[in-house]
């Protein structure tokens, strides 16, 4: 999760071509490779933050985030709340 790949580099791991691989991608999931990507980490993130006892500047860490700030924001974008008020919904 914490990892940054281009698009070349993820085409290569599963051995084909970077048009190949988004063009596939989004036929069978209907989103892009990064918009899968994105999702991912936050659903990650938010299980982070619900099952584990970690700060917020860590789970951004464990996602990927170098600034706690971006991470905030983008959590935000997905869910509608900043990740510091998600266990207070509960």
């Amino acid at each position: 999760m914490d990892t940054n790949s281009t698009l070349v580099n993820l085409a290569h791991l599963v051995g084909t071509n970077e048009f190949t691989l988004k063009k596939g991608f989004k036929e069978l999931f209907g989103t892009t490779v990064f918009g899968f990507w994105h999702d991912a980490k936050m659903e990650h993130a938010k299980k982070l933050i619900l099952d584990e006892d970690r700060t917020i500047g860590e789970v951004s860490d464990l996602v990927g985030y170098k600034n706690q700030r971006h991470f905030s924001d983008a959590f935000k974008r997905k869910f509608g709340i900043p990740p510091s008020k998600l266990k207070n919904t509960l």
